[in-house]
C-alpha cells in the first residue's frame, strides 16, 4: 500500500543526467501500458522551488524519472509545458509526455538498416528461422535501427541496448518493410507465447537505474492466476466493469505474393498463394462464432524451407489481434498481500472474479496510478486479452487503427 510521498520524481537533463528531484508535486499521473506506449503527467505549483528544474528555457530537452520505491517505473522527456494562474493569483505548472518507449514508435524497421535509404540493398529486413532466442532478435532489431548499431543518423543518443538473457524461443521466421520497430517487436514477443493462457515477453525504453542514459530491455511476465486474485469476496476489488466483444475474426485467407491477371482491359493484381489458417476461440463466451477475413502476408515462397513458419507467424499475429476481447477495468484495493509493483506487475496474468462469466484469468495491460497530495493514491487497471485497449479507446477508434494498419501494410510492399 502506497502514499504519495512512496513516488520519487527525479528530473534529468537532455544528456540524461539526474540534474534534481521534484518533492512538492500536488499530482502525478502515470498510464503505464504492456508493450506500448506509455504517458505521464505531473502538476506542481509555479512558486515552487524545483520549478526551475522543469522549464524547458532552464532544462532544454529534459525529462522525468518515477520510481516507486527506488524501481523505475518509467521515464520519458518533457513533451508539453503548460502555465495556468488562478483568479485569486494562484499558478500551477504542468508538465506532459510520453515515455521513453516512445523512441520505438518512432523509428521504422529499414529493410537493409546498414545502408542510408538511397542505398538499399535488400527488400526486408529477414530472418529465417533463426538460431538465435526471441530476447535476441528482439534486441537486435533495436540495436540496428535506432541503437548504437544504427547509422548515425539513425542512432538515438544515450540509448543502449541490454544484453541479451536468451529468452524466448528459437526457430522463429519474420519479414520486415518500413513498420515501426514496436509493431515489429509486439509481433516478434507475440510469436513466443508464455504459459497458459498464453503471455508474452514484455519490452520497454527507461532510464538506466544508476547511470545517465536510457536502455532498451526485456522482461519475462508471470503467471501470478493463484496468488493474484481479485473480488468482491476478498475485499481488494473496489469497483470492475467488464466487457467481452465478438471476435473480428477466426479463420484467415493469406494471400502471399502478387501476379497480374491479363485478359482484360482492366488487368488486376491478386495475391499469387492463397493459404488458410484457423484459430478456435477458447473464450466461451462466443462459442463457434466464426469470422473470415483476408491477410496481405507479402512475399513468401512456398518452397521455402521456413514457408510455414512464416505464414504462421502472421496467421498468428492476425488471429491473436482478431481474438474475442476481454477486457475488466477494475479499481483495486491494495492489501498488505497483493498490491501493484510489489505482488504482480505490468504483463503480468492474474484472475479477476466477476458475475456471470466468473473468473477471467489474463494479463495486466494497462495500469493508471494517480498520486494526489492530499488525497492519496488511486489505481485503475484494465485487465484483458491480446485484442484488449483500455474502454478509452472507442470501437469505432480501434476500427480505424486496424483500417490504418492495413493500409500501412499495403503502402510498404514492394
Amino acid at each position: 500500500m502506497y502514499s504519495p510521498r512512496d513516488l520519487q520524481v527525479y528530473v534529468r537533463n537532455s544528456s540524461h543526467q539526474i540534474v534534481g528531484q521534484v518533492d512538492d508535486f500536488t499530482q502525478v499521473q502515470l498510464v503505464m501500458r504492456y508493450n506500448a506506449v506509455s504517458n505521464w503527467a505531473l502538476d506542481i505549483s509555479a512558486t515552487s522551488r524545483n520549478a526551475s528544474l522543469l522549464s524547458p528555457g532552464a532544462n532544454p530537452n529534459g525529462g522525468l524519472v518515477f520510481k516507486l520505491y527506488g524501481t523505475t517505473l518509467l521515464s520519458g522527456p518533457i513533451t508539453t509545458f503548460g502555465y495556468a494562474e488562478n483568479e485569486d493569483g494562484t499558478a500551477k505548472l504542468t508538465v506532459a509526455g510520453s515515455d521513453d518507449t516512445q523512441y520505438l514508435a518512432n523509428a521504422l524497421v529499414w529493410p537493409d538498416p546498414a545502408h542510408t535509404i538511397d542505398s538499399q540493398t535488400t527488400a526486408y529486413y529477414t530472418v529465417t528461422a533463426s538460431a538465435s532466442y526471441t530476447e535476441t532478435l528482439m534486441k537486435n532489431l533495436v540495436n540496428l535501427n535506432l541503437g548504437p548499431g544504427a547509422i548515425t543518423e539513425r542512432r538515438k543518443s544515450g540509448l543502449t541496448v541490454e544484453t541479451s538473457a536468451n529468452r524466448g524461443k528459437t526457430g522463429q521466421s519474420f519479414k520486415y518493410r518500413f513498420e515501426t520497430v514496436l509493431d515489429a517487436l509486439t509481433e516478434i514477443a507475440r510469436g513466443a507465447p508464455i504459459g497458459t493462457p498464453p503471455g508474452y515477453l514484455g519490452f520497454r525504453v527507461r532510464q538506466k537505474d544508476d547511470f545517465a542514459g536510457i536502455e532498451f530491455q526485456v522482461y519475462t511476465t508471470t503467471d501470478r492466476r493463484t496468488t493474484a486474485t481479485f473480488s468482491k469476496g476478498r475485499q481488494n476489488l473496489i469497483a470492475t466493469s467488464y466487457q467481452a466483444t465478438a471476435p473480428t475474426m477466426t479463420y484467415a485467407v493469406m494471400g502471399a505474393g502478387r501476379e497480374t491477371v491479363d485478359g482484360s482491359d482492366n488487368a488486376a493484381v491478386v495475391a499469387k498463394e492463397l493459404f488458410g489458417y484457423s484459430r478456435i476461440d477458447t473464450q466461451p463466451v462466443f462459442p463457434g462464432y466464426r469470422v473470415e477475413g483476408f491477410v496481405d502476408v507479402g512475399e513468401v515462397d512456398p518452397a521455402a524451407t521456413d514457408a510455414q513458419d512464416q505464414l504462421d507467424e502472421k496467421g498468428q499475429d492476425a488471429l491473436y489481434t482478431g481474438a474475442t476481447s476481454i477486457s475488466i477495468t477494475m479499481k483495486p484495493q491494495d492489501t498488505p498481500q497483493l498490491t501493484f509493483g510489489k505482488d504482480f506487475f505490468l504483463g503480468d496474468q492474474v484472475q479477476v472474479l466477476v458475475p456471470y462469466v466468473d473468473a477471467v484469468q489474463e494479463q495486466v495491460r494497462e495500469v493508471e496510478l494517480t498520486f494526489n497530495a492530499n488525497d492519496g493514491l488511486t489505481t485503475e487497471i484494465t485487465v484483458g486479452t491480446e485484442a484488449t485497449t483500455s474502454y478509452k479507446t472507442s470501437g469505432m477508434t480501434k476500427r480505424l487503427i486496424s483500417i490504418a494498419d492495413m493500409v500501412k501494410k499495403l503502402t510498404t510492399r514492394k
